[in-house]
């Protein structure tokens, strides 16, 4: 479960976050967004100029999904 904190977090956030507004919520470096979409446990997919997006619901539910945030 997580916190109310996070949730109010979370809505603050734009319907679709860049990897770059992704590691700056999670407070940690681009490279380690891009892994957890490698590792399929972020989902995200990559917009007509190549760059990855991944939705305001999707980081809701990894954060759900983690024990320790």
């Amino acid at each position: 479960m997580i916190s109310a904190v996070t949730v109010t977090k979370i809505q603050t956030l734009p319907a679709i976050v860049s990897t770059k507004e992704a590691a700056d919520f999670f407070s940690v470096h681009y490279l380690t967004i891009l892994r957890l979409i490698m590792r399929k446990e972020l989902p995200a997919y990559k917009d007509c100029d190549g760059q990855w997006c991944i939705s305001r619901q999707d980081i809701k539910a990894f954060c759900s999904r983690q024990s320790n945030l």
